[in-house]
């Protein structure tokens, strides 16, 4: 899906970056809100980004967002006990 926005010419030329820099810089920060708001998963995260799941590990960490919170926590013990049962 492509996604398009308007930045006006007075604004992208004061950021002093490249078109293609600007579009990485937006589908990175996307994809970390989305991961750190439980939107997607890591996978998801590194397919979006078109790096491997231990590079969006370590940008994620670099952003200091958790890479296990307590929602994985949860759904790996909860799955642990189902299995168990």
């Amino acid at each position: 899906m492509n996604l398009a926005i308007d930045i006006p010419d007075n604004i992208f030329f004061g950021i002093n970056q490249s078109k293609q820099s600007l579009v990485e810089l937006l589908k990175e920060k996307l994809a970390l809100e989305l991961y750190s708001s439980h939107q997607i998963s890591i996978s998801q995260g590194a397919k979006m980004l078109s790096i491997d799941i231990y590079s969006f590990m370590i940008l994620v960490s670099k952003n200091n967002i958790a890479i296990i919170n307590d929602y994985d926590i949860l759904d790996e013990v909860s799955n642990a006990k189902n299995i168990l049962k």
